[in-house]
């Protein structure tokens, strides 16, 4: 792919880096080396591209564009932080969590410090402040709402994608959402655009629910089944428990509230191709996505908001295809009803 199509190339995101590190500039060493740490550990870098994409769409003030991107970056880095201390993971993207190396209580106070960098950007853009937030808000009761259903057989499709919303597609929503209304885009398509992002949200979560039962540490750079093993029940455990040969034994697994590993529910992953029908539902949320960005001027960054959904589908297609899964690869299958997730 050319730098051209590739959204992931975007010039502004080099003055967002520059940025990022010139927030890293304390009087404090050791703060500077953790901070450091997490902001450089890598990433897609997701939430502060599509900030800068929606934002181009109608144009905006540099400078606007890029604080508004590095705040998205710093929430979602924060978060990060408090994510792995929640879960007691060891690993973040290939390498050591900042709580494994550093300990719960400097890795709270880290992405405390980090939130707080943030909202010292964003004082200075109330209405962006206030959507932002208001997603922080809803990430923190999304992982609570996850965290007192673990190994709960009866959680509902509706359960599942009210959980992924709150916990992921809000960040990914009012990035896109803070990015436009930073334009002078109309306020019809601010909605459209806010939906765009909330499925793009809901499937780049599904991606990742996947990936935690087909990708090994080095692959995914975290722990293989990590959410499996804390009894979280992503979509496709929700495929088994729904399946009438493989309820009884995976309720029963459930029931006795015990880490789990991906191996164990091997066969039955084979069976019911749960892995297949989890990535058809994460790739329709993106042809939904991807429809509705015919409602825009057929502009560069249009074209790269397209270009990036269509690499999130190209990733869910790879996974349900993984070799650690199955023998041989296969076509991913269509999603039985009930539908997941907004129209």
């Amino acid at each position: 792919m050319s730098n051209k199509n590739n959204p992931f190339a975007l010039p502004e995101m080099e003055l967002v880096e520059k940025r990022l590190q010139e927030i890293n500039s304390y009087d404090n060493p050791y703060l500077s080396e953790v901070t450091g740490y997490v902001l450089h550990q890598g990433g897609k870098r997701l939430r502060p591209l599509l900030v800068l994409l929606c934002s181009d769409i109608y144009g905006a003030a540099l400078k606007t564009r890029v604080d508004v991107a590095v705040a998205a970056e710093l929430i979602h880095s924060a978060s990060l932080v408090h994510d792995d201390i929640v879960d007691n993971s060891s690993l973040r993207r290939g390498q050591l969590s900042t709580n494994k190396r550093w300990g719960n209580p400097s890795a709270v106070l880290v992405g405390d410090f980090l939130f707080a960098r943030a909202y010292a950007i964003l004082s200075s853009y109330p209405k962006i402040l206030g959507i932002m937030t208001e997603a922080i808000s809803s990430m923190c009761l999304g992982e609570l709402r996850q965290m007192y259903c673990h190994f709960d057989p009866d959680t509902t499709p509706e359960d599942y994608i009210h959980t992924i919303v709150s916990k992921t597609a809000s960040l990914i929503t009012a990035s896109c959402e803070c990015g436009a209304i930073i334009s002078p885009m109309p306020a019809d398509e601010v909605r459209i655009i806010s939906k765009f992002a909330l499925h793009i949200g809901i499937a780049f979560q599904i991606s990742d629910d996947i990936s935690d039962y087909v990708l090994d540490a080095d692959e995914a750079g975290k722990p293989q089944g990590n959410d499996i093993r804390n009894g979280i029940v992503t979509l496709p455990l929700m495929y088994l428990v729904a399946n009438p040969g493989t309820r009884q034994r995976v309720q029963g697994l459930l029931n006795q509230k015990q880490p789990l590993e991906p191996k164990m529910l091997h066969q039955e992953l084979e069976k019911t191709k749960a892995i297949q029908k989890s990535a058809a539902v994460a790739c329709q949320h993106l042809d939904r996505g991807i429809e509705l960005l015919g409602n825009f001027p057929a502009r560069p960054s249009v074209m790269m908001l397209k270009e990036l959904a269509l690499q999130v589908k190209e990733r869910c297609t790879a996974l349900s295809q993984h070799a650690n899964l199955a023998q041989q690869p296969c076509q991913p299958c269509q999603p039985s009803s009930p539908q997941f997730g907004p129209r």
